[in-house]
């Protein structure tokens, strides 16, 4: 019903300003709880009566994205629906002047809560504005601007809109092209701001070639980390950090009781930087840590699986995927797993499988000591011989990209059924 009134009120308003009303819209709004959930990830949202989703990656708006002069007759119909809280814009073409209208909106708008806008055409004077709207903003609680090129002028826009918007939740800048100005702001402001419990921060414009300039960055993070007690999840991908700024994170977390969630994969993180995650796992309160993507080695799968085995009793997921980990470190943590009765959730596909640690992973499949879809490996025997492959599971889940609404993916709550009981 909702949509039918959207779609008549867009219509309307078309027509008022003699605006051809985009045909990928109006199909759209008339044929949505007719397809398939294969676009719109229903089963994990709350809220669908509430979601107007016109992601441009659904096929009635492949070829008719939404665009800039779109939005006013959008905005018309939505004051009339008040009961839409949740807008998905993602993958469409929108521009700057979209982004000015957008803010517009936000200025005024008292209940929109989540706006996603991801993978469109919004530059740097596009999110200054839109940081600006957020100023004056009491409603919103989540924003993604993920793939869009909003550079560091964008970056310092939002920083100093954190200083006074004590309202937004979560806020998705990877992939923004964020420099190293911008993103020490965010992360200084980020100290002791009321509100975030959730950023994503990945892959920055690489400055300074050749040198450890991210390690500088990572002092940052660190500092933040020591600092706030609201944040529940960050995420710093392809951030460039190495040993000595893992090390500054290791020892800051320490003093962290609040973070949930942490996702340091694609960086440089070695076999001597995994030392430090023993102390940091015995006293901090993360239920996920995701270093896929490193090169942790078999040293330092061992340092992870003492840490397991002696330090931690609350990580629940751990992402090892692709660390050239070969058979004494995976084999180390196959052994340390049968004794951390915590750990509900293991990935660990791109390693080197060898045959002793394919016979290992075999056990514990055995002994159903992992659910099928929380280990994302399964054992079969091919001429008496064990093999690992990689089976389905859900990891996804964790990916920000398939999330109609951006949120926590990790709820603070810890399995402590004995192994005993499982087997």
């Amino acid at each position: 019903m909702l949509l039918k009134e959207i779609k008549s009120g867009y219509e309307q308003s078309s027509k008022k300003t003699k605006h051809n009303p985009n045909q990928g819209i109006v199909e759209t709004l008339s044929t949505l709880r007719e397809r398939s959930l294969r676009y719109i990830d229903e089963s994990a949202y709350k809220n669908y009566d509430r979601l107007l989703p016109l992601n441009g990656n659904q096929p009635t708006l492949n070829k008719h994205r939404v665009q800039d002069n779109d939005l006013p007759h959008i905005f018309e119909a939505l004051k009339t629906v008040t009961m839409i809280t949740h807008l998905d814009l993602r993958y469409n073409r929108i521009s700057d002047e979209g982004a000015i209208l957008l803010a517009d909106f936000l200025a005024q708008d008292q209940f929109l809560l989540v706006l996603n806008l991801q993978g469109n055409d919004i530059h740097r004077k596009g999110a200054q504005s839109l940081a600006h709207g957020l100023k004056g903003n009491q409603a919103l609680s989540s924003l993604s601007l993920a793939d869009n090129s909003i550079g560091k002028g964008g970056g310092m826009a939002f920083a100093e809109t954190l200083q006074i918007n004590i309202n937004l939740e979560n806020l998705n800048l990877s992939n923004c092209d964020l420099e190293m100005d911008s993103l020490i702001a965010i992360l200084t402001i980020l100290r002791y701001n009321p509100s975030i419990k959730s950023i994503d921060i990945s892959r920055p414009v690489p400055q300074f070639h050749y040198t450890n300039w991210m390690d500088d960055v990572a002092i940052h993070i660190a500092n933040m980390l020591e600092k706030n007690t609201v944040l529940q999840e960050l995420h710093v991908q392809k951030f460039e950090i190495r040993d000595v700024g893992f090390m500054w994170i290791c020892q800051k977390m320490q003093h962290n009781q609040t973070l949930y969630h942490l996702d340091l994969s694609c960086n440089r993180i070695t076999r001597d930087g995994a030392i430090y995650l023993g102390p940091m796992l015995e006293k901090c309160s993360l239920l996920r840590l995701n270093l896929a993507f490193n090169r942790l080695e078999d040293e330092g799968a061992g340092h992870i699986a003492t840490a397991l085995l002696h330090s931690n009793s609350k990580l629940r997921s751990l992402d090892i995927r692709s660390n050239y980990i070969r058979g004494d470190g995976l084999c180390s943590i196959a052994d340390a797993v049968k004794f951390n009765s915590a750990l509900t959730e293991l990935f660990l596909w791109g390693n080197v499988n060898e045959e002793r640690a394919c016979l290992a992973f075999e056990n514990l499949v055995k002994i159903r000591r992992f659910d099928p879809d929380n280990i994302d490996v399964a054992p079969y025997r091919v001429d008496a011989r064990t093999y690992l492959a990689e089976s389905t599971n859900n990891l996804d889940k964790y990916a920000y990209w398939k999330q109609v609404e951006p949120r926590l993916r990790v709820q603070p709550a810890v399995n402590r059924e004995p192994l005993s009981e499982r087997a």
